[in-house]
């Protein structure tokens, strides 16, 4: 599967999955465009309603980890806070918070309609992984509790869906970035 369709796939869901403010936004005057400042990778300030910034939820070693391979934050927007490899552009994963009524499995169904598989996971109160609709790799984890959800895209990862391990630590990282949210 092409990086480039991989990408639109995500960039769509993500749009899906979008809610609220998701960072410190700043104006752009040259260009006349909002972006949003990277901000510190520590514990997420939950005392609003508003999902958190997205790159407070994860830091830097703790994708490096799941990675296996040195990732940088990069910067928070409505997509998410994607975490790169050092001197790329390209996202190898990325985080996003947002709020929804339902399951993680209804909202995979919503946010993945092509997903080939929906794997439930025994790790966190409610998670699911889902694979890409060649069930090639594992798209994405997605976990929630009362409303809240926080997805973890890591396709470009490259997580065989029968790899458990593979899976269950790339859902820990997830119900840790929810954890953070509480």
């Amino acid at each position: 599967m092409a990086r480039t369709t991989i990408v639109l796939v995500l960039f769509m869901s993500l749009l899906a999955a979008c809610s609220g403010n998701q960072g410190t936004s700043t104006t752009d005057t040259t260009a006349g465009t909002e972006t949003t400042a990277a901000t510190e990778t520590t514990v997420a300030d939950t005392a609003g309603s508003e999902p958190p910034s997205n790159c407070s939820l994860i830091t830097a070693d703790e994708a490096t980890a799941l990675a296996g391979h040195r990732l940088e934050v990069g910067e928070d927007s409505m997509l998410g806070c994607g975490y790169l490899p050092p001197g790329s552009s390209v996202a190898d994963m990325s985080v996003i918070a947002f709020e929804r009524d339902g399951d993680a499995a209804s909202v995979a169904a919503t946010d993945y309609p092509n997903a080939a598989e929906t794997i439930p996971v025994s790790v966190g109160k409610d998670t699911v992984a889902v694979t890409t609709p060649e069930d090639d790799a594992v798209a994405a984890i997605i976990t929630g509790d009362g409303g809240r959800f926080v997805e973890l895209q890591v396709v470009f990862l490259g997580i065989d869906p029968g790899d458990m391990s593979g899976i269950e630590a790339a859902a820990q990282l997830a119900t840790t970035a929810l954890d953070r949210w509480k």
